[in-house]
């Protein structure tokens, strides 16, 4: 047995931009007791995750042939190779399968975090022989996986994978930064927003499971109150239908940012948080809203009502449904008394279930649990 301060961890990560997954991964490295484990990281050369894992000392080692692909016959050598050197008690993968086939190869224990998942899965992956095969792969090439949310625990038992296997650590994140009054107001000025502007955000990738046509068909209602705009912060496949809906239909009270490195400045100046999401494992910008009290509206999908409980901490609409969304928002508007009910009640269910220190502990100790076998 491995004494743990002698565990050494390497996260393997595929991501060349900060996804999910790596805000994540991020989040984890925040909290991390590093005087009891290892760490490194093998990611993609020149991922974007390098400069975040620079600023919090993180040693890392760049890998070819692994951007943005879970499985090449490339990426398991040389990852393989990265395995031999540094020699790892413990591989924890976030979306490689190179990584788990490479650690299988050099007899290392695997952790794997399965991050995300479309829930209900396709039927057929529910299935023999599908449902088997999936089920065969995640015994061999993992001593231990974490499920993100409850549904992706869901998902993965209706795959095929032994309920024994899983360990259900939710998503959980720093809180954000807190701003002075002036520095909000200094960048609402950045943005051409008005003090007195009711501003609704959403805080996601542009692409269509995301749900923005419909945070458009809200704010066509919401036009009505001239005191409330919509911002779509992010960029992404459908950043030019969406602007072209948005020229072609007259919605003038909607701002697209494109691509925002500082999250916190726009939920700082927000004051409800949109979510229009048709699947979700754990929205990270909602739990970060949650961090400093911000209400949410937000589809009642995914692992969504997991963190959100309607009419406590957020309210809840059906999916595809904009003119449910822009109710919820006038609710929160017009409602003074609803609108501090919820923000208490995000910001204590925050605290009691998703900070990032809670999420880095229940990880280590699954790696103890795992090098203990």
């Amino acid at each position: 047995m491995v004494g743990e301060r002698d565990m050494k961890i390497l996260h393997i990560i595929t991501d060349a931009n900060i996804g999910g997954a790596g805000r994540l991964l991020l989040a984890y490295l925040s909290e991390c007791n590093r005087a009891a484990f290892d760490i490194e990281v093998a990611l993609p050369e020149g991922s974007l995750l390098i400069p975040e894992l620079v600023a919090l000392n993180v040693s890392y080692i760049e890998v070819p042939h692994i951007s943005a692909r879970s499985f090449s016959v490339a990426g398991v050598r040389a990852l393989y190779r990265v395995l031999c050197e540094r020699k790892p008690d413990i591989v924890h993968t976030h979306a490689s399968l190179a990584g788990r086939v490479a650690a299988r190869l050099r007899g290392c224990k695997i952790i794997f975090s399965r991050h995300y998942c479309i829930y209900p899965p396709d039927l057929k992956a529910t299935r023999f022989p599908r449902k088997q095969i999936a089920g065969l792969v995640n015994r061999i090439l993992s001593h231990a996986i974490i499920a993100t949310s409850h549904e992706v625990e869901k998902g993965l038992i209706e795959t095929g994978t032994a309920p024994e296997m899983i360990t259900t650590i939710c998503n959980a994140v720093p809180p954000v930064r807190i701003y002075s009054l002036e520095k909000k107001a200094a960048i609402r000025e950045r943005y051409g927003i008005a003090q007195e502007t009711f501003v609704v955000a959403q805080l996601a990738r542009l692409d269509e499971i995301k749900g923005q046509d419909f945070s458009l068909d809200a704010a066509k209602i919401l036009v009505k109150d001239l005191g409330v705009l919509v911002l779509l912060a992010g960029e992404g496949p459908s950043e030019e239908h969406l602007r072209t809906r948005i020229k072609n239909e007259s919605i003038g009270n909607v701002l697209m940012t494109g691509f925002v490195r500082e999250i916190d400045e726009i939920i700082a100046i927000a004051d409800v948080q949109l979510n229009a999401s048709f699947t979700e494992t754990t929205c990270l910008a909602l739990l970060e809203g949650m961090s400093i009290g911000l209400p949410a509206v937000a589809t009642a999908v995914g692992g969504t009502p997991y963190v959100i409980d309607h009419e406590e901490n957020g309210l809840l609409v059906p999916v595809r449904d904009g003119a449910a969304l822009a109710e919820a928002v006038l609710r929160l508007k017009n409602d003074a008394d609803l609108y501090r009910k919820i923000s208490a009640g995000a910001r204590a269910k925050y605290e009691s279930h998703f900070r990032a220190g809670k999420m880095a502990r229940d990880i280590e100790n699954l790696y103890r649990s795992v090098a203990a076998e």
